[in-house]
């Protein structure tokens, strides 16, 4: 729910308005069984169901690194924040449960701004029945950042690990890939993404825009993943798939190859990157953000996984194989095979 952008107050935010700033962030939500105490006290008091573990996660979205006010609305940075630390929940096979959100901001935000950014992740936590149950709002003297802490739960011994992937296993990936750096794109390049729009379907320059601004976490795939009667190896794909594939080779000591030819890439991705003379698989590869969820399975589990996935209507693709060795290695259309950089984004290589 966005704010009314015709009621909209350009208030700027005071450092002494901290407290009636909580008050106004905050949403009501419905009851929780599982939130002893919530917002309001010096902790939250939250309760975990019996044979349960904690899985908790931990992850930041800054101006400037993250997103500008120039490719993100404050609804979609609220909505991304919240998305990444769900898929990294997902990508646990744990069910998430609680949030706690830290904002530094600055006078540039005005407070209606900052109520619409806390609407996107509020709408996002609530798809999945998260409960927001503390944080903190501090004065930030660089631009906004937004902090959040996920907990989440899953049942004692079965989360779903990088260094679980074995030779002969089955490489899964659970949706396409590629367009939220096809979207981050077209946002930095205007005129180019509008030119694409002319020549095909009027409202495919805004579906990949939105795979960028607004991506859907996997947590349902996580759900599936944590019901089946066996495990696997599992990483989401919040830095490319390149960068995930290498952090299993590495945690599983295998090496990881990937089909080219199985990459699953939408049509309208596709599409924009020949119009932009880009191969499609370098988006794919290390775009990243797509949110996915990169996995292994044993050969004889993949009929499995495949079936239940189709019973909750719910897409996933194999991609690849694990075998002995080391590494992570693209198997070329041609038949070709080479190496797989590792790359992908990482906050602290230097971008010219």
């Amino acid at each position: 729910m966005v704010s009314d952008s015709n009621n909209r107050s350009d208030e700027a935010v005071k450092p002494s308005d901290e407290f009636q700033l909580i008050r106004t962030l905050l949403r009501k939500q419905r009851p929780s069984s599982q939130v002893v105490v919530g917002v309001g006290d010096d902790a939250a008091v939250v309760r975990l169901r019996p044979g349960m573990e904690l899985v908790a996660t931990c992850d930041a979205m800054v101006q400037g690194p993250h997103f500008t006010r120039q490719t993100m609305s404050p609804y979609d940075i609220g909505w991304k924040a919240m998305a990444a630390n769900l898929s990294d929940l997902a990508a646990m096979a744990a069910e998430p449960r609680f949030a706690l959100v830290t904002l530094g901001v600055n006078e540039e935000w005005a407070v209606d701004e900052l109520v619409e950014l806390y609407a996107g992740l509020y709408d996002l936590a609530e798809r999945y029945d998260v409960q927001v149950v503390g944080g903190d709002t501090v004065s930030s003297p660089g631009g906004l950042c937004v902090s959040m802490t996920l907990l989440g739960e899953v049942a004692a011994g079965h989360a779903w690990l990088r260094s679980a992937a074995k030779a002969g296993d089955q490489v899964f990936v659970t949706g396409p890939l590629g367009g939220s750096a096809a979207g981050l794109h077209a946002l930095l390049n205007p005129r180019l993404g509008e030119a694409w729009e002319q020549t095909g379907d009027a409202g495919r320059l805004a579906a990949i825009l939105q795979m960028h601004q607004r991506p859907l976490p996997r947590v349902e795939a996580g759900r599936v993943l944590a019901a089946l009667p066996f495990g696997g190896a599992l990483n989401d794909v919040s830095d490319g798939l390149a960068s995930e594939a290498w952090e299993i080779a590495e945690a599983s000591q295998v090496a990881v190859w990937i089909e080219e030819a199985a990459l699953p890439i939408a049509e309208p991705v596709r599409d924009f990157a020949r119009f932009c003379q880009i191969a499609p698989e370098d988006w794919a590869l290390y775009g990243g953000e797509d949110f996915q969820l990169l996995g292994t399975v044993p050969a004889d589990a993949w009929p499995v996984l495949e079936q239940a996935f189709r019973e909750r209507g719910l897409p996933v693709y194999r991609c690849g194989e694990v075998q002995a060795g080391f590494g992570v290695f693209l198997k070329r259309q041609d038949g070709s095979a080479v190496p797989v950089a590792k790359l992908g984004y990482n906050h602290f290589t230097k971008r010219e």
